[in-house]
């Protein structure tokens, strides 16, 4: 990953965007549903609200849009990752209430 190409403030974030934005939606969400709540509890609490505010920034910048370089690409499927992460870490607590 060329670190010219990502914002400085998100750069310590490229280690996790390694692991978690896969580009294949099917493998990415296999993943996520794979991994042990634990993990998923690590990767979603490693993020924060400064982070997920700056990567909203960056990815919504109508001139990165237009390049669309593979950090841009890799760091939006990391955001879908995080995302759908969330999303199956509530599904599973949920499943544990009842």
């Amino acid at each position: 990953m060329n670190l010219e190409n990502i914002p400085y403030e998100l750069h310590h974030l490229t280690n996790l965007v390694k692991k978690w934005g896969i580009n294949d939606d099917g493998f990415r969400d296999e993943m996520i549903e794979e991994s042990s709540t634990s993990e998923l509890e690590n990767f979603v609490h490693s993020v924060s609200e400064n982070d997920l505010q700056s990567l909203n920034i960056w990815l919504s910048d109508e001139n990165e849009i237009a390049k669309s370089s593979d950090e841009y690409i890799n760091y939006t499927c990391f955001q879908m990752a995080y995302d759908y992460s969330k999303s199956v870490l509530k599904s599973r607590i949920n499943e544990s209430l009842t």
